[in-house]
């Protein structure tokens, strides 16, 4: 009897933690759906603005990045999207039609030509290429129902 009550105080108190949790988690919104434009622009900035265990819905469009950013310590390893915060939640709207794109403004989506791609920041070696979206020393974070091209 008592190790039942334990086993039943131990899962109320699980969910009354977790339902804390959630209880503070935001929603951000990055680009257009519908005509009404959300709070950022970028996918970037809303993961910037964001906190942890907040989510962030990605509207419909062809996202290209015009600059890298790169993880403390790890300057080698530029991306067009940069998560280092714990549980967070990035969540596309439509995975044919939310694009984290690594081509320059201006061309076609994904576009295969060698013109037309973004190969990171130059160095005296070259370009250093850029990743795509990196999480980087976060926990439990989720990258959902999008889809990302021309990135390593």
């Amino acid at each position: 009897m008592f190790k039942r009550v334990v086993v039943l105080l131990l899962a109320v108190c699980g969910s009354l933690i977790a339902w804390a949790q959630a209880a503070d988690a935001r929603v951000w919104r990055g680009g257009t759906l519908r005509g009404i434009r959300g709070q950022f622009r970028t996918i970037q900035a809303a993961v910037d603005a964001a906190s942890p265990g907040d989510w962030i819905l990605v509207a419909p469009g062809d996202y290209k990045t015009t600059s890298a950013h790169h993880p403390k310590g790890g300057s080698k390893f530029p991306a067009a999207v940069l998560i280092t915060k714990p549980g967070l939640h990035l969540r596309g709207m439509n995975r044919d039609t939310v694009v984290v794109d690594g081509t320059k403004p201006g061309s076609s989506r994904c576009s295969p030509k060698a013109a037309d791609q973004n190969f990171g920041p130059d160095t005296s070696r070259g370009p250093t290429g850029l990743n795509g979206i990196m999480v980087w020393k976060a926990d439990n974070v989720w990258v959902q129902n999008l889809t990302a091209c021309n990135f390593l």
